[in-house]
C-alpha cells in the first residue's frame, strides 16, 4: 500500500524511503504548524510512529493537541537561553519567525504580523529528554532561526539518525545554510541530499542509510499526494467546480421535479374539474330532457283538450244553426222582439 505525501516538498517520502524498514519508529518535528497541511510526520503517523512536535504557534499546538491527543506537543520556540522572547506571528501560515528583519521583510509584502511573547528553551532540553532511545529523524523549520536552533543543541549527547533542516531564506530559493552548516557537521553529520528547500544531514553511525538519498522522489517511492497538497491544488479546484455543478444540477432536477409535480397536480385538477363538469353537463342533459318529455305530454294534453273543445262549439253551433233555420224559431220571432222592447222601456 502507497504512502500518502503529506509534505511540502516531499521531505516524508525521502525520509520513507530511508526509514520504512523501521516499525514504530519515533521523530521530532521542530515548528511542525499544522497536524495534515505541510505535514512531515503524518505520513509516519498513519504507519504507526509516534513523536514530538515543537510549535510556539497557540493555535497550531492546539490543533496538533487535537489531532494527536497521543503524541507529546511542546508548545515553545527554541532559543539558546530559556525564557520568553519576542515573536512574530502571521496567523494561518508558516512564515511566523523570531527574526524580526524577516518579520518586517513579510510585513513590507503586505502580511499582518503581530507581536506576541513565547515561551522559548533550547533544542538540548528537548533532545535531553529522549537521549535514552534513538530518534529517526528531527526536522527543523523555524523561518531563520536555524542558526539558533543548532547552536542550541549541545551539551545533549542525542544523535537523530536523519535530520532535515529548511535552508533557503523565508519565501525564497536563495540557500542559507552556509551561517549554520558547518556546526551540524561538526555534530557528526554528513551532507547526502538537498531538494530544493530542505538540506538532509545523515549521522555517521547510520551511513549505511546513504543509497538512499541518491535520487528525488520518484515513481518506485510508490506514493500518493494528499488532497491538502499544493500537487493536488488544480485538481481541487477542478473537483470543487464539480461539486459545484453536480449541486446546481441537483437543485435543477430537484426543481424540475417540482414543476412536473406541480404539473401534474394541475392536470389532475383539470381533469377533476373537466370529470365534474362533464357530470353537470349530464345531469342538466337529463333534467332538460325530462322537462321536455313533460312539456310534450303536457302539450299533447292540451291539443286533445283543445281539440275536444274545438268539436264541442262545432256542435254547439251546428246546434245553434239548426234553431235558427227552424219554423218555430221564424215563427216566435216577434215575440222575442215584443219581450226586448218591453225590457227596454222597463229600465
Amino acid at each position: 500500500m502507497p504512502i500518502t505525501c503529506y509534505a511540502q516538498n516531499f521531505e516524508d517520502v525521502i525520509l520513507w524511503r530511508a526509514l520504512k524498514h523501521v516499525e514504530h519508529g519515533f521523530y521530532i518535528d521542530i515548528g511542525a504548524q499544522d497536524p495534515v497541511v505541510d505535514s512531515v510526520s503524518l505520513a509516519f503517523y498513519e504507519r504507526g510512529w509516534r513523536g514530538v512536535h515543537v510549535e510556539p504557534s497557540a493555535n497550531y499546538a492546539e490543533k496538533l493537541r487535537s489531532a494527536r491527543s497521543d503524541e507529546e506537543v511542546i508548545q515553545s520556540a527554541i532559543a539558546l537561553e530559556a525564557g520568553e522572547i519576542a515573536f512574530f506571528e502571521i496567523a494561518d501560515t508558516g512564515m511566523s519567525t523570531g527574526d524580526e528583519e524577516i518579520a518586517k521583510q513579510h510585513q513590507n509584502n503586505g502580511f499582518k504580523v503581530s507581536r506576541i511573547s513565547v515561551f522559548a528553551q533550547p533544542l538540548s532540553a528537548i533532545l535531553s529528554l529522549h537521549a535514552d532511545r534513538d530518534i529517526h529523524w528531527m526536522k527543523i523549520d523555524v523561518e531563520g532561526m536555524e542558526h539558533q536552533v543548532i547552536k542550541s543543541w549541545l551539551p545533549s549527547g542525542a544523535r537523530p539518525w536523519i535530520v532535515v533542516v529548511e535552508s533557503t531564506k523565508p519565501n525564497s530559493q536563495e540557500q542559507n545554510h552556509e551561517t549554520w552548516e558547518q556546526e551540524l557537521l561538526d555534530l557528526g553529520y554528513d551532507f547526502v541530499y538537498f531538494d530544493g528547500l530542505n538540506r538532509f544531514y545523515l549521522s555517521i553511525s547510520h551511513s549505511e542509510l546513504k543509497s538512499q538519498f541518491d535520487v528525488g522522489p520518484n515513481y518506485f517511492d510508490w506514493f500518493a499526494a494528499s488532497t491538502t497538497s499544493w500537487l493536488s491544488r488544480n485538481i481541487n479546484v477542478e473537483i470543487s467546480a464539480l461539486r459545484e455543478q453536480l449541486a446546481d444540477e441537483s437543485k435543477n432536477k430537484a426543481a424540475a421535479q417540482e414543476r412536473l409535480a406541480e404539473q401534474e397536480r394541475l392536470r389532475a385538477a383539470l381533469e377533476l374539474r373537466l370529470a365534474e363538469e362533464q357530470m353537470a353537463r349530464s345531469s342538466l342533459a337529463t333534467q332538460a330532457e325530462n322537462t321536455r318529455a313533460a312539456l310534450e305530454a303536457r302539450l299533447g294534453e292540451l291539443e286533445a283538450r283543445l281539440g275536444g273543445e274545438e268539436r264541442a262549439r262545432q256542435a254547439l253551433e251546428s246546434q245553434l244553426g239548426s234553431i235558427y233555420t227552424s219554423t218555430s224559431w221564424r215563427i216566435t220571432e216577434p215575440i222575442r222582439i215584443l219581450v226586448r222592447a218591453a225590457r227596454w222601456l222597463a229600465r
